[in-house]
């Protein structure tokens, strides 16, 4: 399955990538095997904390993913 994968704040100077295409061939992938996948390819991410959202959802690390979904990679915000 092809998911595009968007990066944010610090995650974009970790991965210098603000966006690509990722290419999964697990048939049942989760968000946690993405995140394990995703930092065997950028070390640094395995120190930054973050949270993800799949189609502009907040999502727990046992939410699968499907072909086309659109996933974010979010650096913790500041309140104000």
């Amino acid at each position: 399955m092809t998911i595009t994968l968007k990066y944010f704040g610090l995650l974009v100077d970790i991965t210098q990538k603000k966006e690509e295409i990722f290419l999964i061939e697990e048939p049942n992938a989760s968000v946690s095997f993405l995140k394990l996948k995703l930092e065997t390819v950028y070390g640094e991410l395995k120190n930054t904390s973050y949270t993800i959202a799949v189609n502009q959802v907040m999502s727990s690390l046992d939410y699968s993913i499907n072909d086309q979904d659109v996933v974010a990679f979010l650096p913790p915000f500041a309140g104000g």
